[in-house]
């Protein structure tokens, strides 16, 4: 009887073992699924998104000018090519950006930078094409007289 004792308690160890075993390598798997899912939420987290001329358009149409400027920026230092009227709506952006400038300087009193500015701005409105509707958006925006431009 002791020996079918040992042998039984060998049987009962070795299957303890073997079930301790198979929870550590389901505990592995899921941890390795959980750090390759992290990982790809990590490196999308990470990547930086172009944005396309038709999301251009939307923030001239939406008046979102700020965004419009970031959003030109953030394409350059990608290096997107320029398709369409792109060129066209950075014109409006790099517009944008001047006239809240001169628009600082002049109501600091900087009358050689709004100048520089002013002149920026009316270099960029020959570039800005059909998209010249948002000058006067943008006068509006900054609250720019344009009686007052010079």
């Amino acid at each position: 009887m002791s020996l079918n004792q040992g042998a039984e308690e060998k049987t009962g160890v070795s299957r303890r073992i073997l079930l301790l075993n198979g929870i550590v390598v389901l505990l592995c798997v899921i941890l390795f699924a959980q750090v390759v899912t992290f990982v790809k939420e990590a490196a999308s987290y990470q990547k930086v998104y172009a944005v396309d001329e038709a999301n251009l358009i939307r923030m001239i149409t939406g008046q979102q000018y700020d965004n419009l400027v970031e959003s030109v920026y953030r394409n350059e230092s990608q290096g997107v090519p320029i398709k369409g009227d792109m060129a066209q709506i950075y014109a409006t952006a790099y517009y944008y950006e001047a006239a809240m400038l001169y628009n600082a300087h002049q109501k600091a009193g900087n009358v050689q930078q709004a100048e520089e500015k002013f002149a920026r701005m009316q270099a960029y409105e020959e570039q800005m094409g059909e998209y010249a509707f948002a000058k006067e958006e943008i006068w509006a925006i900054l609250g720019i007289d344009p009686e007052n431009l010079k």
